[in-house]
């Protein structure tokens, strides 16, 4: 997700020896990864990189639908899911690419940490802070934070990552 263009927002410094920035949520802080290309991690999961443009948004909510769907969550669950991933991938689709072209992947399976689902959607665009009065828009963040179990946005100089997950007990 990517609110993104010029520099982090004053008010969430980049700490000049990581030079990434946390932004918060509102929620629980997620440091999850869904489990992917880790030794044991259970195959079946959701990969898919598009250029952020506005094609991508579809095609990453039909590809993550389907992958649910074949995982039999709960609906609400899945509502959730894709509801904040097609926010992630449209602000990077909005906002990351600015002058010059970038990608957005979209990466979901079980959480690293176990029991539950995790998804992870990163974009190689640039932060740009996000407009003093947004009007009606600008409600994605709070929703991560008050729809996913824990949620995380953090961005570099390399792009933007949004970290969602939730528990789903049955996934043990």
């Amino acid at each position: 997700m990517s609110f993104v263009g010029g520099g982090a927002p004053e008010e969430y410094p980049i700490a000049p020896e990581s030079r990434t920035t946390t932004i918060p949520t509102g929620g629980p802080v997620c440091d999850c990864a869904p489990a992917v290309d880790v030794p044991g991690a259970p195959s079946g999961g959701f990969c898919s990189r598009e250029p952020a443009m506005p094609p991508a948004v579809r095609t990453l909510r039909r590809g993550l639908r389907e992958w649910m769907t074949d995982r039999d969550l709960d609906d609400d669950l899945a509502d959730a899911v894709l509801l904040l991933a097609d926010e992630a991938v449209t602000n990077a689709v909005e906002h990351a690419g600015g002058e010059r072209r970038c990608t957005v992947e979209v990466v979901a399976n079980t959480r690293g940490c176990g029991g539950g689902i995790a998804v992870m959607i990163r974009d190689d665009g640039t932060w740009r802070r996000p407009p003093e009065d947004p009007g009606f828009r600008g409600r994605g963040v709070t929703l991560m934070g008050r729809l996913a179990d824990r949620s995380s946005i953090s961005t570099s100089p390399a792009g933007t990552t949004v970290r969602l997950c939730w528990a789903v007990p049955s996934m043990n």
